[in-house]
């Protein structure tokens, strides 16, 4: 049963012979109604405290509850991110070492055609020789011919010149 400070300010009590001080009993019971009214206050300030304290800590949990979950996203967003940024590297890279192994083919071949052009030229500047000394030879050949043409034809000159004489 709850008492308030009222119902002991009201309260009454039988009398008897020799009965208390009615006035001692009446300053005690407003005494004890202060008392309990005091406690009453304190009791309903600490309601509300303990109500503010309750929303403060909900609030707080919900808070807790938004950062976790914000962490957790973050923290899922930043694998994909590493996980993508590890596959793109890796497909970056593998596209670079195909675009090299290319670049390594082209150039061997390119390599190989200018061998081969070296190796034509070469010939061919042989070839140029031997056509050179045959020329050279021919022509020599030519001039050895010129030179006894002219020796017979100055042999004729001079035996018909001295028939003539």
């Amino acid at each position: 049963m709850k008492i308030s400070p009222m119902d002991i300010q009201r309260q009454t009590f039988g009398q008897r012979f020799r009965g208390l001080d009615r006035d001692e009993v009446r300053a005690y019971l407003n005494i004890v109604a202060e008392e309990v009214a005091a406690l009453q206050m304190e009791r309903d300030r600490l309601d509300q405290e303990l109500q503010s304290l309750r929303s403060l800590i909900d609030e707080h949990r919900n808070r807790e509850t938004i950062l976790k979950n914000t962490l957790l996203t973050a923290q899922r967003v930043s694998e994909e991110i590493r996980d993508n940024a590890r596959k793109e590297a890796e497909t970056t890279v593998k596209e670079a070492e195909m675009q090299a192994d290319r670049l390594v083919e082209l150039a061997q071949g390119r390599a190989h055609e200018v061998e081969r052009g070296i190796l034509d030229l070469r010939a061919h500047r042989s070839a140029l020789r031997t056509d050179v000394r045959a020329l050279i030879t021919r022509l020599s050949h030519l001039l050895d011919l010129q030179e006894e043409a002219e020796l017979e034809d100055n042999l004729r000159f001079l035996k018909r010149r001295e028939e003539a004489q």
